[in-house]
């Protein structure tokens, strides 16, 4: 009844503002920070070229990013076929959205994706073989699949070529390709990176919050802006959290 009743607020513009107005209210009386909130502020700012949603899986953040932004023009990128039939079906009455079916990572081509019982795991990351993952259940592989993958430098050269990006990523433990493909234009076209990230040992390889974080703030020149709080698994460790960087000269939001 919930998700119900945001839908249709969410449809409305007057009550979809008013609902925004009341969640960051909430948040903020909590101490909650509100990262799509940010973002909005951020949009509403300095007006950027568009706003990438890489790893929509089947488009409840792009609706969420749309909540904030509604006037955005949004990119949605999702490999696996099934999810991205269902994002396709779900955006056809959203013409700022574009849908691409691929992976952004660190080459152009194609390569194998590891599509898992819970595709919410889905990753081009094969499993940790700690068996120390929160998300163990779900990650039994169902298939491996081939799926075309573009660098973001190469992908924002084609259809994205000037003007300033908003960026949210759900990449599981695949950040460090992501941002290795993108490192011309996460150093000069990206105001804000708000992402995912595994705390405990979820994928082979995968990112850490360190490294991730020295990537965009040494080599890249972001600030970091938040990090959120964490998710824990059921033994009440920190299992994953979302952090954002942004241009330092966006600031202050």
């Amino acid at each position: 009844m919930l998700r119900r009743l945001h839908h249709i607020l969410s449809q409305n513009p007057l009550t979809s503002r008013a609902q925004r107005s009341v969640v960051h209210w909430a948040k903020e009386l909590l101490s909650v920070p509100d990262a799509y909130y940010s973002m909005g502020q951020l949009y509403r700012k300095i007006k950027p070229k568009a706003v990438l949603d890489i790893g929509s899986h089947v488009g409840r953040t792009v609706i969420k990013i749309l909540d904030y932004m509604p006037d955005a023009k949004v990119h949605a990128f999702e490999p696996t076929p099934r999810s991205v039939a269902i994002l396709r079906n779900r955006m056809r009455r959203y013409p700022n959205v574009m849908v691409h079916e691929l992976a952004l990572s660190d080459v152009t081509g194609t390569t194998k994706f590891f599509h898992n019982l819970g595709e919410q795991t889905n990753s081009l990351l094969e499993n940790s073989l700690s068996g120390k993952s929160p998300f163990d259940g779900v990650q039994q592989h169902i298939a491996q699949i081939d799926v075309r993958t573009m660098t973001l430098d190469d992908w924002a050269a084609e259809f994205e070529p000037n003007g300033m990006l908003l960026i949210k990523a759900d990449v599981q433990g695949a950040e460090r390709l992501l941002v290795t493909g993108g490192k011309t234009t996460f150093a000069q076209r990206v105001a804000a990176f708000y992402t995912e990230l595994c705390l405990l040992p979820t994928y082979e390889n995968q990112t850490t919050l360190w490294e991730l974080h020295t990537m965009l703030t040494e080599e890249l020149g972001l600030a970091l802006f938040d990090i959120y709080p964490c998710a824990k698994d059921q033994l009440g460790r920190a299992a994953f959290t979302d952090a954002m960087w942004v241009q330092p000269s966006v600031l202050p939001i």
